[in-house]
C-alpha cells in the first residue's frame, strides 16, 4: 500500500520554480492534490520551500508553492532525477486541473499552519540508514549503493551502467 494521500497521475507539463533567489525550468509528472514530482538536475534539499508555476494544457497556469520532501540526483540515466514536492499551497486552475482526472480536490489549500523556519525543518525526520544496500557489480566490481525500495525498478551499475544483480 503506498504511504501517499492520493492518487497519482503522470502527465508531463512545463513548469518553473524558483527558491533561494534562483528561477528553472524543468518537467513536472505524478500529479496529486497534495504534491507532484518535478524532474530536474537542479534539486533542493528537503525542507526547501518552493514557489512554482505549471502550465496547464488549456493555456493557463497554476500557481503553487510546496515543500521539498525528497530529493534524487544520480548518474544513473533510468532513474529519474528531481524532487518529490508536497503542496502547501494552490490555486483554483490547479484544482479544476486536478479535478478532470480525480473529480475530486479541493478549491484552494488552507493557508500554512506556521512559518517555515530553522527549527521546523531541523525537526523532520532522517532517512534511516537501513534503507541502502551495497551492491557489488559484477562487471566492473565497483560498489554501488541502492536504496531498498528502487531494487525492483532493476539497479544499474554507476560505472558500467550494466544491470546490477542482488545475491540472496
Amino acid at each position: 500500500m503506498s504511504k501517499r494521500r492520493h492518487q497519482r497521475f503522470v502527465r508531463r507539463l512545463e513548469t518553473e520554480f524558483s527558491a533561494e533567489g534562483k528561477n528553472y525550468r524543468a518537467i513536472s509528472s505524478d500529479l496529486s492534490c497534495s504534491g507532484l514530482f518535478i524532474r530536474t538536475n537542479h534539486a533542493f534539499t528537503p525542507g526547501t520551500i518552493l514557489d512554482i508555476v505549471i502550465h496547464l494544457p488549456d493555456g493557463t497556469s497554476a500557481m503553487l508553492k510546496g515543500r521539498v520532501c525528497r530529493a534524487l540526483k544520480t548518474p544513473v540515466v533510468s532513474l529519474k532525477n528531481g524532487m518529490g514536492i508536497e503542496l502547501i499551497e494552490r490555486d483554483a486552475h490547479y484544482s479544476r486541473f486536478m479535478r478532470t482526472f480525480t473529480g475530486e480536490c479541493e478549491e484552494e489549500t488552507a493557508p500554512r499552519a506556521k512559518p517555515e523556519t530553522p527549527e521546523t525543518i531541523r525537526e523532520m525526520p532522517k532517512p534511516a540508514q537501513d534503507e541502502f544496500l551495497i551492491v557489488v557489480c559484477g562487471q566492473c566490481n565497483v560498489k554501488n549503493r541502492v536504496n531498498k525500495s528502487r531494487i525492483a525498478s532493476g539497479p544499474l551499475c554507476g560505472k558500467c551502467g550494466r544491470p546490477l544483480v542482488l545475491q540472496a
